[in-house]
């Protein structure tokens, strides 16, 4: 019988790990600022936005990407679900929606509504293509495990498209 314990020694290298997670948070572990991070202590942090009063902080993911660390907060409050919305009735606005809006995606434009409004197709990846591709290029020639490879990475790392698309 073959035993789940045993395998092949795994490489730790100090890029491997992306995030780790504090799944249990202490009460009271914000302060401003700051959070108190169980075995670390208190470390400070930029709020990206506002914590609403009456949530909880249930745990903590600390990520790793490529423009620097970031705190990842998983919150719990209590909350009456309000009942959804009706769709639009045959007379007129009572208890409906509003206006219903269609929507076409295509390769000419970028969409197309039903009013008539044409949105043409956003061309700045083609710029970020080129640049990731000459960074590429450039990293080829770097020797593996050198300090320039791993700062041409993040470079590369920063100019991937999901950035852009937000």
């Amino acid at each position: 019988m073959k035993s789940k314990n045993f395998g092949f020694p795994r490489f730790k290298n100090r890029y491997r790990m992306r995030s780790f997670v504090y799944p249990q948070m202490l009460k009271d572990c914000l302060k401003g600022n700051q959070i108190k991070l169980p075995q670390i202590g208190w470390i400070k942090f930029r709020k990206s936005r506002k914590i609403p009063d009456g949530f909880e902080i249930k745990q903590a993911r600390i990520v790793r990407k490529a423009s620097g660390y970031f705190v990842m907060l998983s919150m719990q409050l209590d909350v009456n679900i309000p009942s959804p919305l009706t769709p639009l009735m045959k007379g007129g606005m009572k208890g409906g929606i509003g206006h219903p809006l269609g929507i076409d995606l295509g390769l000419d434009k970028f969409l197309v509504t039903s009013d008539g409004e044409l949105v043409d197709r956003p061309r700045f990846l083609n710029r970020l293509q080129r640049k990731r591709k000459l960074l590429q290029r450039r990293l080829r020639n770097k020797k593996k495990g050198s300090n320039n490879r791993h700062k041409l990475n993040l470079k590369i790392a920063r100019s991937q498209i999901p950035h852009f698309k937000k």
